[in-house]
């Protein structure tokens, strides 16, 4: 049998860091969990409220290839996410 353990992201913020895109396409998902599509992994969820330009995606469903994750954060809130993010503009320490 062929187990793989996954992270707890039930309920959370999910920052995604895509290996192949430079930072400014990284995705920040709520509702996410992991689903095996056509033999891979992927992380599916919705673009949070607030986190892409205009909003013009959020709500909509997307899916991300777990092997082309390079760096993900996990949020207990969309709270909690904008939170951090302020105090990174305001200390100039964005990543």
């Amino acid at each position: 049998m062929n187990y793989m353990e996954f992270p707890d992201i039930a309920d959370k913020i999910i920052l995604i860091y895509l290996s192949n895109r430079p930072d400014e396409h990284n995705a920040v998902l709520q509702n996410a969990h992991f689903e095996n599509q056509g033999g891979r992994i992927f992380i599916v969820g919705a673009f949070a409220e607030g986190t892409t330009a205009n909003d013009w995606a959020s709500g909509i469903s997307t899916a991300i290839a777990w092997d082309q994750i390079e760096q993900y954060l996990v949020f207990d809130s969309l709270e909690d996410y904008f939170n951090r993010m302020s105090r990174a503009w305001d200390n100039h320490t964005m990543q």
